[in-house]
């Protein structure tokens, strides 16, 4: 659990290679293993040569948009005239993904480096990263690593001896699922309730305390430092056929796998190779039913669908669903997919920041609907009602929440319509009786 499968060629595990290694964890050990040459390296060159060189490299952000990371540093200002802001959400809170939260485990330093050479590409110096506030361990590792690598000139006034200064600061977040949307996040690290923001301004412009921002995921910039140490090319190279999804994957698979955990793939991989090869198959005697492929936010995919998918950006788009935050979430022919879909909708509906109507009444309201139709009082009618609300919750709002609330379950009764339909008319037992 947790580490590279032993099949994968080895060139293609490039952030996951010391999970699982305690040493790699300390400063020292880090140093030994090649750590923070990439820093002193991105230090020696010009911030234009570095955004490009990310730009080359094709990495896209790894959070869940898939936005190219060298574009995202250009935008902002070429000109430090005013404090510059970069902020690492590792707020990992999408259901179905843990992916950061192993970065932090066991390559804290990773993360701090990637953070260092982005903060100096954008002209920032200084640097937050939004932890989860359930992540205890992730917490005290990063503290202590964060510690270090001040204590070692790795971070503060005079970064390894360069006359540059980077500052990092940790914030531990409350436990609220919408302040993984970056102005959300902006908002609670300034003390404000974690409210997304209208955009424009974007934060490249006015960011965090107004100034211009750069916010990426934990995964993007444990990245950067293999991209500087050895070279766009090198990581351009790690795709199997598509120039557009670049590098390796870190895919958190969860569900009916025999093997669940972290993976790290080469983008292109082929999806059946992941569930049967790497993860083992379904459990015994039992067959695959649906994968959701992003994180529960993403449309759901059938057993066909998913076995003919190819595992990148464009590869997921293809088949109807989203790479997202490659948090898979698989599930085998004992699922009762109304039901599954009804724990998505609940969940999108207590974590609504209730700031926009269509996200605070639409997913209250659909969360109800299903509720009908599992204690066995649906109507024929309510598929149109939830497709309906769903259209009207889609696109409409200051962020994706209520998107995301959608997303399955229209996808669901797309794919599953016979599942709702026996609810509907009671052949199927309430599991919900008493609602």
């Amino acid at each position: 659990m947790g580490y590279p499968h032993p099949s994968h060629p080895k060139e293609t595990v490039v952030l996951s290679q010391y999970f699982g290694d305690p040493e790699a964890r300390s400063y020292a050990g880090w140093v030994k293993r090649g750590g923070y040459q990439a820093l002193r390296k991105a230090l020696g060159q010009t911030r234009e040569a570095l955004v490009e060189e990310v730009k080359a490299s094709g990495l896209r952000g790894r959070g869940g948009a898939g936005f190219p990371t060298g574009l995202k540093w250009s935008f902002m200002p070429k000109e430090v005239v005013k404090p510059h802001y970069l902020v690492c959400n590792a707020d990992e809170s999408e259901p179905g993904t843990f992916k950061d939260r192993e970065i932090m485990r066991w390559t804290p330093h990773q993360l701090i480096e990637g953070c260092a050479i982005t903060a100096y590409a954008i002209g920032a110096t200084r640097c937050y990263i939004y932890i989860r506030g359930e992540f205890t361990e992730p917490w005290r590792i990063m503290s202590e690593a964060v510690a270090e690598a001040r204590a070692n000139g790795a971070l503060g006034d005079d970064v390894l001896g360069t006359g540059k200064r980077i500052e990092m600061v940790l914030h531990r977040g409350a436990g609220a699922y919408i302040c993984g949307e970056e102005t959300a996040m902006m908002n609670s690290i300034e003390g404000k309730r974690g409210n997304p923001r209208i955009k424009p301004p974007f934060p490249a412009v006015a960011g965090l305390f107004g100034m211009p921002t750069t916010i990426n995921n934990v995964e993007t910039l444990a990245a950067v430092p293999h991209i500087v140490n050895r070279g766009a090319e090198w990581y351009k190279s790690l795709c199997l056929g598509n120039p557009k999804s670049t590098g390796t994957k870190l895919v958190s698979v969860c569900g009916h796998v025999q093997r669940p955990g972290n993976y790290e793939v080469t983008m292109g991989t082929p999806l059946r190779d992941l569930l049967y090869d790497m993860c083992g198959g379904p459990p015994p005697g039992r067959t695959f039913k649906a994968v959701i492929p992003g994180g529960s936010s993403v449309p759901i995919l059938t057993r066909e669908e998913a076995e003919e998918t190819v595992f990148d950006y464009e590869g997921v788009v293809a088949k109807g669903s989203m790479l997202g935050s490659a948090g898979m979430i698989v599930m085998d022919d004992s699922t009762d997919m109304v039901y599954q879909i009804w724990r998505l909708a609940r969940f999108y509906a207590h974590e609504s920041c209730a700031q926009c109507t269509q996200c605070r009444e639409g997913t209250a309201w659909t969360t109800r609907i299903l509720e009908r139709i599992l204690s066995g009082k649906g109507k024929p009618a309510d598929f149109q009602l939830l497709l309906d609300l769903a259209e009207n919750m889609t696109g409409k709002t200051i962020c994706v929440l209520s998107d995301s609330c959608a997303a399955p379950v229209v996808s669901g009764i797309q794919k599953f319509r016979s599942e709702f339909e026996a609810y509907i008319a009671g052949v199927r037992e309430p599991a919900l009786a008493g609602v």
